[in-house]
């Protein structure tokens, strides 16, 4: 019926809503309810179900027989998934009269998709728990009540079945830390409130099963937004595996710089003590030479040739591993070093083979950095000496050395302190070159890329670089072209504070 105020009946105000609205009988003492028949559906009921015509059909089979309807005369409601329309409803029973019910119709698939979304991000946690073997809580400071997740359950043991969430509570974490790590936590999680930032403990735990664990964990403070109290929110990671392995890699690094340590000791020792015999190798082998050359033949004079210059490489290489000891065994004493200086001296020392090979040497002005001198002295008569060996025949050698402040982008990229500043020094020659395969060969003691019948030397030189530049904190790198010459990049702090 409409009237002059509401020009709508109430059968176009039920049409018109949401909620689907069945009307049924209710004389349970003559049939069950759920075989009352319908007598009044809106459409938003005919939508819900996919059932375009309701009336005179019953709930059964509205619904199916399969569902329990004890349920729905006990608790007044249930949410059931109507087949038909694949919408999920919650279903709400009142009375109209004694022999009348109403069965309200509320769709709530948006609340199942964000329960299935939620139960399926909780399966994806927990399994991401338990691969990584983390695990978070809650801790509420001023109720002391805390709250696991499934993966804080499994790193300490417990199952929230013999463990529930009432009964969790500071006296059950410490209980499970390492006794040697008590004192240590418990004075730590004293003063937790005072944390501004996050905060991070690392200690020992003794889980339910005995097995013990090393933890990691990360937590900061906030504000519960429902009841206002201090909390703490962290996350704990297993990390006994992790500290296995640190402590294995640390044992071997011992044992390697032991070993690094007799090596260097054994060479200098061993260089050392050569030298003695060598020089009266070479002494007799002088004399004899001097005294038979009118009365050897052609095949002794060949013999004792080759005497003299494997005497005389052996002596090079005797000098070359001295060096190379003294260079790894010197404490590392650095001071401001003008590197023009160092360089001058360089140049004037092989100031002979540069005008022997009429070599063009042009020089960048270089920075005072913190260096040990004669260390730096060693890196470049290196360097210079090696740019002047391998040279190509009939060409001019030319030797240039630039130097850039390296760039706040290249130290990132290289992975080194930023809060220092560094210099790059770039060497380029024009001589034989080599092939880039070859640049991590280049600085390894005693490797060759070229016969000695070719080139003098023991490999020994740019083994030597690469010491020095390690030991300023810095970094060397080789590149070549056959045939088109090498270029050397050496990356060096300014300060070594």
């Amino acid at each position: 019926m409409k009237n002059q105020l509401y020009p709508f009946s109430f059968h176009e105000i039920l049409n018109a809503s949401p909620t689907g609205f069945l009307v049924c009988g209710s004389d349970e003492e003559v049939m069950p309810f759920s075989d009352s028949e319908c007598f009044y559906a809106n459409n938003a009921a005919s939508r819900l179900t996919g059932i375009s015509d309701l009336e005179g059909l019953t709930l059964k089979s509205i619904c199916g027989a399969h569902v329990d309807f004890n349920i729905l005369r006990e608790s007044g409601f249930f949410n059931f998934q109507f087949t038909k329309s694949g919408i999920w409803c919650r279903i709400d029973k009142s009375a109209i009269d004694e022999k009348h019910n109403l069965y309200t119709l509320t769709d709530i698939s948006a609340e199942r998709n964000v329960e299935a979304q939620l139960a399926h991000l909780q399966k994806l946690s927990a399994e991401a728990e338990e691969t990584m073997e983390f695990g978070s809580w809650i801790w509420d400071i001023q109720d002391a009540r805390y709250k696991w997740t499934e993966g804080m359950y499994k790193l300490m043991g417990y199952t929230p079945e013999s463990l529930p969430m009432e009964k969790l509570s500071s006296a059950t974490f410490k209980k499970n830390i390492h006794p040697d790590d008590v004192e240590l936590i418990s004075e730590k999680l004293k003063n937790v409130l005072s944390y501004t930032d996050a905060y991070i403990l690392e200690f020992r735990i003794l889980a339910e099963d005995g097995e013990e664990k090393y933890l990691y964990v990360r937590g900061h403070n906030s504000i519960d937004e429902v009841t206002g109290h201090n909390i703490s929110i962290g996350t704990a990671f297993n990390v006994t595996t992790l500290r296995e392995i640190q402590s294995e890699l640390e044992r071997k690094v011992s044992d390697l710089n032991k070993s690094n340590e007799d090596l260097e000791q054994f060479a200098y020792v061993a260089s050392h003590d050569l030298q003695e015999p060598l020089r009266k190798i070479t002494s007799f082998g002088e004399r004899l030479e001097s005294k038979t050359k009118d009365i050897l033949n052609q095949e002794q004079k060949v013999y004792l040739s080759r005497i003299m210059s494997a005497t005389g490489r052996m002596q090079k290489m005797i000098n070359n591993l001295l060096e190379f000891s003294r260079v790894t065994g010197t404490l590392n004493v650095f001071e401001k070093t003008d590197l023009n200086e160092i360089l001058r001296s360089t140049v004037s020392d092989l100031e002979v083979t540069i005008q022997q090979k009429q070599a063009v040497i042009a020089l960048d002005k270089l920075p005072v950095i913190d260096a040990n001198p004669s260390q730096m002295s060693q890196l470049f008569i290196n360097l210079i000496s090696n740019a002047l060996k391998f040279t190509r025949p009939e060409t001019i050698p030319v030797i240039s050395l630039h130097v850039t402040e390296l760039s706040v982008a290249e130290v990132l990229k290289r992975k080194m302190p930023v809060e220092k500043n560094y210099i790059k020094i770039i060497l380029k020659d024009n001589g034989i070159g080599f092939s880039n395969d070859n640049a991590s060969r280049i600085f390894t003691i005693f490797q060759r890329l070229r016969g000695r019948s070719e080139y003098e030397g023991a490999g020994i030189g740019l083994s030597v670089c690469k010491k020095v530049v390690e030991s300023h904190h810095g970094n060397i790198e080789a590149f070549g072209i056959p045939d088109h010459g090498a270029t050397f990049e050496i990356i060096l702090p300014v300060s070594q504070n």
